[in-house]
């Protein structure tokens, strides 16, 4: 275990809160090895068994030459002696670590705490860099919104904003947003506590900053918890409480909200809901709702619960954003604690879940860049507990921080030992392809089934001389050198490596470094230079023992399937047709590159590419008629090639022609396999909509 040498230099600065400096250790935030650890628990001081919770990353857009720059705080369960006045005090801080260099290396900048009030605990902070001016606040401004409270005897919490105008190197007190009673958690039906509780900004539609939080003060109304809200024109008044959700039955108990934007003009809230999905088996699943403007909500309603369409959903700690990556509508992505089975019951947990219709209808896994001990069984004590991520300034990069357990950094806290969590930060590409180990063409190995297996399946038993994995569909736009992630699983006690070629050639081999068993995930990564097309990417039994879920080739195009509302088949090219004018029907999932498509946007339209055949989506001879078929043709300067994504509802959206003005639809409301797709007048029938699939296209 790499220790941390820390020097610190304390500067009290004007501001009310002091700076810290120090000789940083060189890590890498990267793919690979799950990451880089940006903190690793105290031993000596740590006062609480999960060491670090509730990471929070932000990547500063507003910030001019410092965009890029990532910051990254927690719950830093231990105190500190900090300047108080003449004198020090030891307390709770929020600490500020920054990385300038994409998350290679991590320097602690600040110790932020309490000094209006003498509370000496903190907890529940809520990084956000304002997008824009909010009363004095400029644009670039860093808020950092927390839970302070006293302890031993508890009697008060409150919700306060602190504020930096020097990208996180000095902070001051803002304002006080709520205060409650004592600081204690009974999520029982008989609860009488008053605490508010988990803070998170974000602006609405208005331009106001709003606070989004938890409150226990409604219970005379049936609630025991509400997602409430207060709203500020400039971050220090604050006007009355709203909700988002309050649900009166005494039992349900919506906490941890979190909030983000989309690009249809919504707004998504998601927070997880303690008692469910009973009171005996509180698994705090995951449910979302939508708001035109951020501040109007129905509040009376539990929201929606998050799930695949298989069932399975997450649960506690939901962390929610939209992405502009990941397909024409971009992404909507959260990170939760842990999964959940269908009738969410406790069941795995190292995957993000995406959507890509504007938060609605069906949800994907996508695998995380660090992955830890979900449900607390391997030596975690509430590993991944309110965890984060956040983009790069160009969408390309997703950076995760988390709490992951550490097996060699154990303490006994009372009469038991625990393994505190390291602070970790992880990145993965945004966009790219993933293909299926599943789906690959296989030798001599075994296909498992696996809950936090992307599509829910891997490769095991690669074991035997003749064992491979074989990708024989790797598409590239161009040719070039990408970066290909593979997704393993090594718990064999060595090192493991795998050869690999690629079109017949042996390039790299592929390192397996040891992970914590053969149902945790990690990343491994080789180079390989494609031709543009189809590749063949194979993987050969070499030393050790590995299993492969999945890999991912980065780059700007992603692929989807088109599934018709009204039949539930797939958009194709009919009989895998490769030439010019070949006709568009729909079939039911046959799994070949026909049925595929990649969306290149063109100022608000997009251009939808068939894999297979490289032609684009068109209306026969350009019509504009009721009726015109839909068929496949080449790159041309044209209209008919042009396409408008717009959203219907549940998940759906229509596919309109710029040229015609008309919409994509199957004839005659088919639902029969060949039925041939074109062009008519909005018409309300659901052969007129359709939906985006992506996990388990290749």
């Amino acid at each position: 275990m790499k220790c941390f040498k820390r020097i610190f230099s304390l500067i009290l600065s004007c501001a009310v809160i002091f700076s810290v400096f120090f000789n940083p250790l060189s890590v890498l935030a990267k793919t690979t090895d799950n990451g880089s650890i940006v903190y690793v628990s105290d031993n000596a001081s740590t006062f609480d068994p999960g060491g670090a919770t509730y990471s929070r990353i932000i990547a500063l857009k507003h910030s001019g030459n410092s965009n890029g720059t990532l910051l990254c705080t927690f719950d830093q369960l231990k105190n500190v002696v900090v300047p108080y006045g003449n004198t020090t005090v030891s307390k709770q801080v929020y600490p500020i670590y920054r990385s300038t260099d994409g998350g290679n290396t991590w320097n602690l900048i600040a110790n932020v705490y309490d000094r209006e009030y003498g509370l000496p605990k903190t907890s529940q902070p809520c990084l956000y860099e304002l997008p824009q001016q909010v009363g004095n606040l400029p644009a670039g401004t860093i808020l950092l919104a927390g839970n302070i409270f006293d302890d031993n005897p508890k009697t008060i919490s409150r919700i306060v904003i602190y504020k930096s105008l020097d990208h996180g190197y000095s902070w001051s007190f803002l304002s006080q947003v709520d205060q409650g009673g004592p600081c204690t958690y009974d999520p029982s039906t008989t609860s009488n506590t008053t605490t508010v509780w988990e803070p998170y900004l974000y602006l609405n539609k208005y331009g106001d900053l709003v606070c989004y939080y938890s409150d226990e003060r409604q219970k005379n109304t049936g609630a025991l918890q509400t997602v409430s809200f207060k709203v500020s024109s400039d971050g220090v008044n604050w006007g009355a409480e709203g909700n988002v959700a309050a649900i009166t039955n005494r039992k349900d108990r919506p906490g941890m909200i979190t909030v983000t934007a989309l690009p249809n003009g919504q707004y998504m809230a998601t927070y997880e809901v303690v008692n469910r999905p009973s009171l005996s088996v509180n698994n705090a699943v995951v449910y979302c709702k939508f708001s035109n403007d951020g501040i109007t909500w129905d509040a009376g309603s539990l929201g929606t619960r998050v799930a695949l369409e298989n069932g399975r959903g997450i649960g506690s700690s939901p962390y929610v954003k939209w992405v502009d990556a990941g397909g024409p509508n971009g992404m909507v992505i959260i990170s939760a604690k842990w999964a959940t089975d269908s009738a969410d019951n406790l069941s795995g947990g190292q995957n993000f879940y995406a959507n890509y219709n504007f938060g609605k209808g069906n949800w994907e896994r996508l695998p995380f860049a660090v992955t830890y001990d979900p449900i607390d069984t391997e030596g975690g004590y509430f590993s991944g507990f309110s965890q984060s991520f956040d983009v790069s300034p160009d969408n390309t990069v997703i950076y995760q921080a988390t709490n992951v357990e550490n097996l060699n950094n154990r303490k006994k806290i009372g009469s038991r030992y625990y393994n505190l969590n390291d602070v970790v930060v992880g990145s993965i590409p945004s966009n790219g392809i993933i293909y299926e180990g599943e789906k690959a063409n296989l030798s001599n190995v075994v296909i498992g089934n696996a809950v936090d297996a992307s599509n829910g399946q891997e490769v095991r038993y690669i074991n035997e001389n003749n064992s491979s994995v074989e990708f024989n569909n790797v598409y590239a736009s161009s040719s070039g050198i990408y970066r290909i992630l593979i997704r393993y699983s090594n718990s064999q006690g060595i090192h493991a490596t795998h050869k690999v070629r690629v079109n017949g050639v042996y390039i790299n081999n592929a390192e397996y470094p040891e992970t914590k068993n053969w149902d945790r995930y990690q990343w491994s990564e080789v180079y390989a230079n494609l031709h543009a097309g189809f590749n063949i990417i194979k993987f050969e039994k070499n030393t050790g023992f590995a299993e492969i879920d999945c890999i991912k080739v980065e780059q700007q195009e992603n692929a989807f399937v088109i599934s018709n509302r009204n039949s539930g088949k797939y958009l194709e090219c009919a009989n895998a047709n490769t030439t010019t004018n070949a006709k568009i029907n729909q079939w039911v999932n046959t799994n070949h590159m026909c049925q595929k498509w990649i969306f290149i946007n063109e100022n608000g339209y997009y251009r939808i590419r068939n894999v297979n055949s490289g032609l684009y989506l068109d209306i026969e001879n350009g019509s504009v008629d009721n009726g015109a078929k839909a068929v496949q043709s080449a790159y041309a300067n044209s209209d008919s090639q042009l396409w408008k994504i717009v959203e219907t509802n549940s998940g759906f959206f229509k596919i309109i022609n710029k040229s015609s003005g008309k919409l994509l639809e199957v004839f005659n409301n088919l639902s029969t396999d060949g039925a041939q797709v074109g062009q008519w007048d909005n018409t309300g029938y659901p052969c007129q909509e359709w939906t985006l699939k992506r996990e388990g296209l290749f």
